[in-house]
């Protein structure tokens, strides 16, 4: 098995353009700060992201982001071809904050299991805001009939499987082990999947669950140790 490319596609959305594309009589005077590339993408993303958790993917048109952001929209289609490019840099900040590898440096931890699996808790039990909820909803809708937005979820999946499989080389290292870490990986991936849907019906991350699932992780990484 090959490693799958662990860079996101989307991420030149974050590149700087030019112009500043502000709107309102600021834009026009030059009399307010004139706003960095940086800053005027991650206004448009993070007004998208308010628009799209409170109205939808479809119920959010690019004259309301351009509103809430204070971006022109002529502004906005030069840094962002459409909504679902807006949606995959969303995607991509959002993966940036999940994949926090902080445990996995923590010298408190005892052993490279226990750091492995204090990670997989984290990751496995670590709340998902509200917006961040609704908006996950939406694009797993929209991917059904939308490729593009489906091509963001494969992605994004590939890329957590990667980095997963990855933080596995802890405790399965070796290139003779790199099957057993996607297939620890995968479970890991499966399995907050499964967590996921029960955010989704509104119900408990409950604790017994995720235990048991740090009790797999457990029992696969020494099922695998021992394989040959």
């Amino acid at each position: 098995m090959n490693d799958r490319s662990l860079t996101c596609c989307y991420c030149e959305q974050c590149r700087p353009s030019r112009g500043d594309g502000m709107t309102g009589s600021n834009a026009k005077t030059g009399t307010a700060p004139r706003r960095t590339a940086e800053e005027r993408k991650e206004a448009i993303i993070s007004a998208a992201r308010t628009l799209f958790a409170k109205n939808g993917f479809h119920g959010t048109g690019m004259a309301e982001i351009a509103k809430v952001s204070g971006v022109l929209v002529g502004q906005i289609y030069r840094d962002f071809s459409g909504k679902e490019d807006i949606i995959a840099a969303i995607v991509c900040r959002d993966f940036d904050q999940i994949m926090n590898d902080q445990e996995l440096a923590d010298p408190t931890l005892s052993s490279d299991r226990d750091r492995f699996k204090s990670w997989v808790h984290n990751f496995v039990s670590s709340p998902i805001d509200p917006d961040a909820l609704a908006i996950l909803a939406d694009i797993l809708s929209e991917a059904g009939r939308n490729p593009r937005i489906l091509q963001i979820v494969q992605t994004t999946n590939d890329r957590f499987l990667n980095n997963i499989a990855e933080a596995a080389r802890l405790v399965l290292p070796g290139e003779g082990k790199q099957e057993a870490r996607f297939a620890v990986a995968d479970g890991i991936l499966t399995a907050s999947g499964a967590l996921l849907h029960r955010d989704l019906l509104r119900l408990p991350r409950d604790p017994a669950i995720i235990a048991r699932i740090i009790c797999w992780v457990d029992e696969e990484i020494t099922r695998w140790e021992f394989a040959e």
